[in-house]
């Protein structure tokens, strides 16, 4: 006979405790959040007892998920990975919703449904998350689920069995020649000593924006007009050419630089990168940009080198990506750029066919 009761948590919120008790067997209990879960988990619980299907022993020595989650930050999963800071945030919010979970209980069917919760609720910024944050979620889970079965404490990963959301399609912001007039025009009027010489960089190199603002002094060569980074969102480091009005630029920021602090763009008050959002949001205003963002610079550099005839490597290398797959991103080729290929191709397979 199962015994439904509601308890309260001690954040001040409530959960269904369900206690399956069948003269001749132990006793097994779960909790939930809503009662029909409990009541549907009794029945079925109930019904395999009576037919012999239910594993007591298993049950038993069954895993919770936070010690999953503990297991998994031990043996060092997270070492190596550097969006490890993301991941984290992923696997506090599963282990806030589902950490007192047996793992035999974390079903495809029931993952499913958090995942539809995680997709509907809205954040503490009262915002929607996307398709593609709610597959990052998902992915972090689905990794800590297969260090789980590497551990031999489930027999498979549940999140295999979904399916993942479709993902709205990528921004294809690409500045005009006369917008990027505007905004250098009102950048080099900013009140930001920074702002000109960062967006001139970002045009003219294709940079990440976290690549150009941890960039260090020590790793600009002059002579040579190139700056190494070091820290790249792939892990791997690379080297930028640097155009000589960039090289120009960073003359005057060097002749100006605080001795004691090593980046290139550095907070005035303190030791960290500059905070360059008030005055790039300023700088669009009164350049009268629309739908804008930092990160289509790179877009806007990789599309302007793409009309410019750079191969798909060379774009490749510039922009720091690993696979060619990437650039469909970035590169926006309208109907004008390629009717020349069409047409040198046309004139080449035709020639001494007559129709």
């Amino acid at each position: 006979m199962a015994s439904i009761q509601k308890r309260k948590n001690k954040n001040g919120t409530s959960h269904w405790r369900a206690v399956v008790r069948i003269k001749g067997y132990p006793t097994v209990c779960n909790h939930f959040d809503r009662k029909q879960e409990a009541e549907d988990w009794a029945v079925g619980i109930e019904r395999e007892i009576k037919q012999g299907k239910y594993n007591f022993d298993r049950h038993k020595d069954q895993k919770t998920f936070s010690q999953l989650i503990d297991r998994y930050l031990s043996d060092g999963a997270l070492e190596h990975i550097r969006s490890a800071e993301d991941v984290t945030y992923h696997l506090n919010y599963w282990k806030s919703r589902i950490g007192d979970y047996a793992l035999i209980h974390l079903t495809s069917e029931f993952i499913g449904q958090e995942r539809q919760h995680l997709a509907n609720v809205p954040t503490n910024k009262n915002l929607k998350r996307s398709p593609a944050t709610v597959n990052r979620y998902i992915a972090s889970l689905s990794a800590l689920f297969s260090h789980s079965v590497r551990l031999q404490w489930i027999d498979e990963n549940p999140c295999f069995r979904l399916t993942k959301l479709k993902e709205n399609p990528g921004r294809d912001r690409v500045l005009s020649e006369e917008e990027i007039s505007r905004l250098l025009i009102t950048a080099r009027r900013s009140k930001s000593p920074y702002l000109y010489s960062f967006i001139l960089m970002s045009l003219t190199t294709g940079a990440r924006q976290g690549e150009i603002l941890g960039l260090e002094w020590r790793y600009i060569d002059f002579d040579n007009k190139l700056a190494h980074l070091k820290e790249t969102k792939n892990g791997r480091p690379r080297s930028i050419s640097l155009a000589d009005s960039v090289i120009e630029e960073l003359k005057t920021l060097f002749q100006k630089r605080h001795p004691a602090k090593p980046l290139v763009f550095a907070s005035r008050t303190a030791f960290g990168r500059v905070d360059l959002k008030k005055a790039w949001q300023e700088a669009l205003k009164r350049a009268q940009i629309d739908n804008c963002r930092v990160h289509d610079m790179r877009h806007t550099f990789c599309t302007l080198a793409a009309r410019q005839g750079a191969s798909n490597l060379e774009l490749a290398t510039a922009m720091g990506h690993r696979t060619l797959n990437m650039l469909q991103r970035y590169t926006h080729l309208d109907a004008q750029v390629t009717k020349k290929f069409s047409k040198n191709i046309s004139e080449q397979i035709l020639q001494g066919v007559s129709i």
